[in-house]
């Protein structure tokens, strides 16, 4: 296919985006850009890794929790024991599931070129913070207010 001149200014404009910091507002040499690019590869495949551990931890658990759901069980006891460990379950599964949220939209901010970007402040999240959290939204600074107001 090719490209009309109006899928060529797009793509002009989404290389430009791209290398003009991910669209932060504040610039940085090519030799700090290059180490942003290189530790924001790094966190992607932590992150892609991470996800692919989760979802296979919730798999096993869910499969372990269909197979106790059909156990025989014994006595009473048995079966308190069985509905605490099945509660128990459910509270991973909600929790792995939050995480894989958190991932994914840490790695949908890579595609559009925000990851590592303030949504409040616009200000750049440290690379401590993100090496630390790499699903971090914000600054330590705008993060340290949200949870002051709550």
């Amino acid at each position: 296919m090719k490209n009309s001149p109006t899928n060529t200014t797009k793509s002009a404009k989404s290389a430009t985006a791209r290398n003009s910091g991910n669209g932060n507002r504040h610039h940085k040499s090519n030799s700090n850009n290059s180490k942003r690019d290189k530790l924001f590869a790094e966190l992607k495949e932590r992150l892609m890794q991470e996800r692919q551990i989760l979802i296979d931890e919730a798999m096993k658990n869910q499969t372990l929790a269909n197979v106790q759901g059909y156990v025989a069980h014994g006595d009473i006891a048995d079966l308190g024991n069985d509905l605490v460990n099945n509660e128990m379950m459910r509270g991973f599964a909600e929790h792995e599931r939050q995480r894989i949220r958190e991932i994914d939209d840490a790695l949908a901010r890579m595609d559009k070129g925000t990851y590592g970007v303030c949504e409040i402040s616009g200000e750049e999240i440290s690379d401590a913070r993100l090496i630390a959290m790499p699903t971090a939204k914000y600054t330590i600074e705008v993060q340290s207010r949200i949870e002051g107001q709550r």
